[in-house]
């Protein structure tokens, strides 16, 4: 069986199928306030809603969940409900008490864990909201309802339920169903304590109306619906985590524009005390050593990280070299790698398959970065940093200071902004130096009409922070001579390993064609490597 490493292959976390396509409704950041669901039992239901429920043995335990399920309010010909089954000792098996639509699907041998077994029950249902649910829950009758009415009034929303631990209870699934059926949980379990550590993030927030970009910490992944559309956006759980999966998943829904709406309204139970694997808080090692490399923030954890090793930065720099001579290309690449930021990556975008001329400046850059480790090569520019929080566009012409990017990264995120701008150098006329959210922007491109400016949009749904560039902070590198363009980029920095060559003189005939022979015998490598 093939892998299914994320539910769909996307780049930049925005849809293009689905409800979450367009968006009428703006939220500003995560204030969802303005979002009015009706009251549970006055909505209208429409929307399918698949249960995934990973489970490695606790038959027992899994009886009491499927209990209460059998009893919910949401109607139950809407509610598919799937148990993985997660290579338990002893096959799990259907209770007599369970809701009408309910199959055991067992997990492939393509892996194992909860993360594995929850993108297995992704990608075997096809409801258009998706809730997941542990196999030691005990909810209450309008749980789906008071949890899904959120997706009905806004597709990006994620809804958090609020899981209570009860370490003295024991029911029956008999009783378990009458007491749901009844409303008498509530009441019989009101000593239940919260999740403490979720609990104060939220009270810090506001009920996350106020969070900034580490809002999305408070996804456990216990008890939590999302759209379908919205899900595949962000890629799905990453099946390889066998922990902190849900973590991660909450951190990519989060730069995919998602809403986190915290309901206190959607009450669940685990039966048993707050064992590290029931709370979802990974251990501070765990979180430098592992889970630093697929979310930069909290950035804390990176830094404490014994082995700098990150598949995702923080900032994705894009650069269009479209037509541009390759030492011009060098001396803003260059300085971009320099830069005290490290936590980058530089994107260029060209026709790299292009002949003429231009064609053979763009073999020559790539040329030059193919062994650099953090440039890559795209077509066309991304539209979203996706998965990283931040994309920096540059234009080509501009030269960045040492401290530019940390600077502009500490600005965005004081100030929240959206979209972080440096004005422009006189005499360039290509837009100035912009750092945008990615967060912002696959939000704003689901929510933006025909012909609306982009920076308009995502000024409105999430802030822009505009300030004057100062003199260290960019340069206008057509402006420099040839005896500036062979210094470093910064006193005190080792010098470039390529030696600089000045880009504002045309080199000389002989120059072009020994240019020219070199990118031949490139070509005709990469043409070999590629019949072998």
């Amino acid at each position: 069986m093939q892998s299914f490493k994320y539910a769909v292959s996307r780049a930049d976390g925005v849809s293009h199928r689905g409800r979450v396509d367009h968006v009428d409704t703006r939220v500003f950041r995560n204030d969802w306030k303005p979002l009015a669901p009706p009251p549970v039992g006055e909505e209208t239901p429409r929307l399918s809603v698949s249960v995934v429920i990973p489970a490695r043995g606790g038959q027992a335990r899994l009886d009491l969940t499927l209990a209460s399920l059998a009893e919910q309010t949401y109607p139950a010909h809407l509610i598919d409900v799937v148990v993985v089954d997660d290579h338990s000792a002893a096959p799990l098996r259907l209770p007599a008490l369970r809701p009408a639509r309910c199959r055991i699907e067992r997990a492939p041998d393509t892996g194992w864990g909860v993360g594995h077994a929850r993108a297995y029950g992704a990608h075997v249902t096809s409801g258009e909201v998706i809730c997941w649910l542990d196999p030691d829950l005990v909810a209450g009758a309008d749980l789906i309802a008071t949890l899904v009415r959120w997706q009905h009034v806004h597709p990006e929303t994620v809804t958090l339920g609020s899981p209570r631990f009860a370490s003295d209870q024991w029911f029956t699934p008999a009783e378990t169903a009458r007491l749901t059926a009844s409303g008498a949980l509530p009441g019989l379990l009101a000593d239940a304590r919260p999740h403490a550590w979720v609990e104060r993030l939220l009270h810090s927030t506001t009920d996350l109306c106020d969070a900034d970009h580490l809002g999305f910490q408070a996804f456990v992944g216990s008890c939590a619906t999302v759209g379908r559309a919205l899900y595949e956006a962000a890629g799905g759980v990453d099946p390889a985590l066998t922990l902190g999966h849900d973590t991660e998943l909450g951190y990519r829904l989060w730069q995919a524009g998602g809403v986190f709406v915290p309901d206190r309204a959607a009450r669940v139970w685990h039966l048993g005390p707050a064992t590290p694997n029931r709370t979802r808080v990974p251990s501070p090692d765990f979180r430098a050593e592992v889970l630093s490399g697929f979310m930069p923030h909290p950035r804390v954890y990176r830094e404490q990280a014994a082995v700098q090793e990150s598949r995702v930065p923080l900032v994705r720099a894009v650069v269009d070299v479209t037509g541009v001579r390759y030492e011009l290309v060098r001396a803003c690449v260059d300085r971009l790698l320099s830069c005290s930021e490290t936590d980058l990556e530089v994107t260029l975008v060209a026709d790299w398959d292009g002949a003429g001329d231009s064609g053979l400046e763009a073999r020559l850059v790539q040329a030059n970065y193919l062994s650099e480790p953090r440039v890559g090569f795209a077509p066309v520019a991304p539209r979203t940093g996706f998965p990283s929080p931040y994309l920096l566009e540059l234009p080509v012409e501009v030269g960045v200071g040492r401290e530019t990017v940390a600077l502009l990264v500490a600005r965005a995120e004081r100030s929240r902004a959206g979209l972080t701008e440096l004005g422009r150098l006189p005499g360039i006329t290509s837009p100035g130096v912009r750092l945008w959210r990615t967060r912002a922007v696959a939000r704003a491109l689901r929510v933006r009409r025909p012909g609306e400016d982009l920076a308009l949009v995502v000024a409105e749904i999430h802030g822009r922070y505009r300030t004057h560039s100062a003199p260290v902070e960019l340069i206008d590198l057509t402006a420099l001579t040839v005896g500036e363009s062979q210094q470093r980029p910064w006193p005190g920095l080792p010098a470039p390993r390529r030696e600089s060559v000045p880009y504002d003189v045309p080199p000389p005939p002989r120059r072009r064609t020994a240019l020219r022979r070199a990118a031949a015998r490139l070509t005709r490598s990469l043409r070999s490597l590629r019949r072998r």
